[in-house]
């Protein structure tokens, strides 16, 4: 039996779970690069800008820190599905072990969905089909099974 639905909406949770990791790239780079945080840190102390008060140098390095911190979270959790997903992919090729591929999936898509903030969240609704897909679908009896099964 062909799985080539599955294995298509598997690839395309995938390449779906590279927009977090691109997100988070971006972001990494903006928390690490200083000329970004000095104009940000103008920005934040402009008088156009209407806050209770003005935000110090440790208060804005801690939100870069923090920054940092989640976009690499996000980074992480969105390389593990898509780990996760090349693995399903490859338990689908060939039909080996659908169940198991179904169940990665489901799981995945649970979990990464929430892990990435919901920036995944067209990824885990990729890898959630795929894995009801795999999961329900029966293979097709064919002449011999028939024979045997009097």
């Amino acid at each position: 039996m062909k799985r080539t639905v599955e294995i298509v909406l598997t690839i395309i949770g995938i390449v779906l779970f590279g927009l977090p990791v691109l997100l988070s790239g971006v972001l990494l780079n903006s928390a690490d690069n200083p000329q970004i945080q000095q104009e940000i840190e103008n920005f934040m102390n402009s008088p156009e800008v209407q806050m209770e008060g003005e935000m110090s140098s440790t208060d804005m390095t801690q939100m870069f820190e923090m920054m940092g911190s989640f976009a690499m979270f996000v980074l992480i959790a969105s390389l593990i599905a898509i780990g996760l997903g090349i693995l399903a992919a490859v338990f689908l090729k060939g039909n080996k072990k659908p169940k198991a591929a179904g169940i990665i999936l489901i799981i995945s898509a649970i979990i990464f969905t929430f892990a990435t903030v919901f920036i995944g969240l067209f990824g885990g609704v990729a890898y959630l089909i795929a894995g009801i897909v795999a999961l329900v679908r029966k293979p097709k009896k064919t002449a011999t099974d028939e024979a045997i099964s009097y």
